[in-house]
């Protein structure tokens, strides 16, 4: 007999700084009288990082951004008559600006409380412990993004210029999707390198905020086999005080540039990234994840 499939769920713990202080946001269940974290179910066949910030705002009426991991919850529902087990992801996530919430049968209420208060409304033990991994994760100083390019045509298929070799079908709907994830984490600089599988892999996403790519041949694998070196410094000026840089290389190339940026050292599928956030005590928080 076969596995009941996972439920797969996201959401996070939207906080906000007022007057030195750090408040959270609980909403309130009407079908079940509790309180809780935002969250709530993918879709079929979305990324598990838009899902997060999808279903917080549609719950709390909140745009966020999403920062380091929280943790991840596991237990048991009802489904179909039967008991199936459930995954539910948490990450941080900071409001950008206002936004206004509207009651609806799914939530009627949401409450900005300080932490303490927080947990001592929250319904479930679960839901405390995700909240009690805030204080160490934020605030975060600056973010990074290290992607792969998405599929791109096979050398063997393609008889010109290496540099110019295009994605694929799938490879730009890759692209597409990663607007979304990218939108998610609050990606706001666009660094690539100069080849057009690993632009192209940014170009929809830079047209949606409204970001020219900015250029490394360094990066590229061209580059990198003609001179190792020169990627040297990068990291200066990738981690930004304040902002959230995505960089987009090539698999040959990926190893050194994680060791560059400080990021951990690993094999990347095509769209595959890590995402890594630089925290006030010095600590790097870092996940990976598959393409979208």
């Amino acid at each position: 007999m076969s596995n009941p499939a996972t439920v797969i769920a996201a959401g996070g713990v939207v906080w906000r700084e007022r007057r030195g202080t750090r408040q959270v946001l609980l909403v309130h269940r009407p079908r079940y009288d509790d309180w809780s974290l935002p969250k709530g179910k993918l879709t079929a066949h979305e990324h598990v990082l838009s899902a997060a910030r999808r279903e917080i705002e549609e719950e709390t009426g909140l745009r966020v951004v999403l920062g380091p991991s929280l943790g991840i919850q596991r237990y048991d529902v009802r489904k179909n008559g039967g008991t199936v087990p459930k995954l539910v992801h948490y990450w941080s996530a900071e409001t950008r600006g206002d936004g206004e919430f509207v009651s609806s049968d799914e939530v009627d209420r949401v409450e900005w409380l300080e932490v303490d208060q927080a947990a001592a409304r929250l319904s479930y033990p679960r839901d405390v412990d995700i909240l009690r991994n805030l204080e160490p994760a934020v605030p975060v100083v600056a973010s990074l993004v290290l992607i792969r390019h998405a599929e791109a045509i096979r050398r063997k298929d393609w008889d010109e210029d290496d540099t110019d070799r295009p994605l694929t079908d799938r490879g730009r709907g890759t692209s597409e999707r990663l607007v979304d994830v990218l939108a998610a984490l609050g990606v706001d600089r666009v660094r690539s390198s100069d080849a057009e599988r690993c632009a192209t892999t940014l170009t929809p996403y830079a047209a949606a905020i409204g970001r020219k790519i900015h250029l490394h041949p360094e990066i590229s694998e061209r580059g990198f086999e003609a001179d190792p070196q020169a990627m040297e410094g990068l990291a200066g000026t990738a981690w930004k005080h304040g902002h959230v840089t995505v960089i987009c290389s090539h698999r040959p190339v990926l190893p050194a540039l994680a060791r560059e940026l400080g990021l951990p050292v690993g094999k990347y599928s095509p769209g595959a990234f890590v995402v890594a956030h630089l925290l006030a005590d010095g600590r790097v928080a870092h996940e990976r994840f598959s393409a979208p």
